[in-house]
């Protein structure tokens, strides 16, 4: 028996409603129903819950029942990812300041300009490396503002940021020359070619 028929076949042998179960475990009618059909899943506070309001040992709940076993699975791996993703969030960050604050003047990378500009980078193919494992898991490890820079918003979403590199390449190329401003509008180059590739697109 799978996980959302033991719960329903659980709440009926006591005579409950959802509303009623729902109301015991602070939760809403919509979550019980979505558990019962195996729409989402419980974490394991409200397994926890489940098991002991019902009387029913989570060796049982669980017994059998892919989809759930599965689910939190995911969230293992979910938690274990998400500082990793966090960093690399955070140090790319860092590095695009760096490079900012060494085209404005304020720092002078010197010789380290290169290879800061390839770590951004690779920091960035990593993360998309990321994304796309996050996509193909249903993970849930991107941020609402990422899936419009990412394209899972649309496409006019998606050039935003490249375009703003590229554009940022050809004025800095102007201004300072073509060393640095070409290398950033490789660099927006790199990352607009991906975009404009993905078989979502066609």
């Amino acid at each position: 028996m799978k996980f959302g028929d033991r719960l329903k076949k659980s709440r009926l042998e006591k005579g409950l409603t959802q509303e009623q179960v729902a109301q015991n475990l602070y939760v809403t009618r919509q979550t019980i129903s979505g558990w019962e059909n195996e729409i989402s899943y419980p974490d394991i506070i409200n397994l926890i819950k489940l098991s002991d309001y019902y009387q029913v040992s989570l060796d049982t709940l669980l017994k059998e029942d892919r989809g759930m076993r599965e689910y939190m699975e995911k969230k293992e791996v979910t938690k274990s990812l998400r500082p990793v993703y966090n960093m690399l969030m955070f140090t790319d960050l860092l590095l695009i300041v760096l490079l900012i604050s060494n085209i404005m003047d304020f720092i002078k990378l010197g010789i380290l300009f290169i290879p800061t500009l390839f770590l951004v980078l690779f920091t960035v193919y990593a993360l998309n490396r990321l994304k796309s494992f996050d996509s193909s898991s249903s993970l849930g490890l991107t941020y609402e503002w990422q899936k419009y820079l990412s394209g899972y918003k649309g496409l006019k979403y998606a050039l935003v940021l490249p375009t703003f590199i590229i554009l940022s390449g050809l004025i800095i190329s102007v201004l300072k020359g073509m060393l640095v401003g070409g290398s950033i509008f490789l660099a927006g180059l790199i990352i607009l070619i991906p975009i404009v590739t993905k078989k979502r697109w066609h």
